[in-house]
């Protein structure tokens, strides 16, 4: 399994080009790059911690790799990968991880965005920064991720990721901000299912939505299916249920979204334990 790894790793990224003068006369870029995909796969996330990880795992590592001037600084790591093509790394990195993701089916895959903390600089008008990322819940990685200028600039830079992404078989989810039609169309287009959340961004398919499940809770509609949970969390007793039905075909608003097949209520209830058990007392 580790040669395999090796190998699937020198395939992405030999070809990348190697910034330095003297070409890694000391430690050559791929032997660099094998070891800091192993040390951010065991949860390093920074330069102290890759070369930390490094040293520590070095007889192993030499399995594999030459290692011959053993492992660079962690000055050496941040000054050689900040010196990368960016656009070359990342498009080796994304290759990369779709080969060891695999296939996508069954999976659900996260698509959020982010603000990054302490990004923005009032004094000189700077906005702050901002991400999307494709996170694939199940093998706990990140297929894609770019960065956006705006927020609302996180709609189109989602549609795009799921064009370049290959999510066959997946089930894609997102918040409300990205229950589009042209996001729902990509996602069915790209031979995926998705599940949004509709709020008032979408004022005439939240009133439609709204109409059908209370219809269906009043007829008694047999085919709604429920699913509910109920736990304890950080004192509070909490309480969950989904409950779901086919759309109906009756609807020119639902006709709109492209392989829309099912429709859906969530319910949550939250309260402590303390008014709980001080209920009970006075019961």
């Amino acid at each position: 399994m580790a040669k395999s790894f090796l190998e699937r790793t020198y395939n992405h990224f030999e070809k990348i080009t190697d910034p330095r003068v003297d070409r890694g006369a000391n430690h050559p870029l791929i032997e660099m790059i094998f070891v800091a995909l192993c040390a951010t796969i065991c949860g390093a996330d920074s330069w102290a911690d890759v070369e930390r990880y490094g040293k520590t795992k070095i007889d192993w590592l030499r399995k594999f790799i030459k290692l011959e001037n053993g492992i660079p600084s962690h000055d050496t790591f941040g000054r050689v990968f900040a010196m990368l093509d960016s656009i070359e790394f990342y498009g080796a990195l994304q290759s990369w991880v779709a080969d060891i993701a695999g296939s996508l089916k069954g999976e659900t895959i996260a698509f959020d965005g982010k603000t990054l903390r302490g990004s923005f600089d009032s004094a000189s008008g700077k906005s702050p920064l901002h991400s999307v990322s494709a996170w694939a819940c199940g093998l706990r990685l990140t297929l894609g991720l770019t960065s956006v200028s705006e927020k609302s600039n996180e709609i189109p830079a989602v549609q795009e990721l799921i064009k370049v992404l290959d999510l066959e078989g997946s089930v894609v989810t997102a918040d409300a901000m990205h229950c589009q039609r042209e996001t729902a169309k990509a996602i069915i287009d790209n031979q995926a299912d998705f599940i949004l959340v509709v709020k008032g961004n979408q004022p005439a398919l939240q009133e439609e939505l709204n109409k059908a499940i209370v219809d269906a809770f009043d007829e008694d509609n047999p085919d709604i299916r429920c699913h509910h949970k109920r736990e304890i969390n950080r004192g509070r007793e909490e309480y969950r249920e989904v409950n779901v039905l086919p759309c109906p075909k009756n609807s020119s608003v639902f006709s709109n979204w492209a392989g829309l097949q099912t429709i859906g209520a969530f319910i949550a209830h939250a309260r402590s334990m303390e008014c709980w058990r001080s209920r009970r007392r006075h019961s």
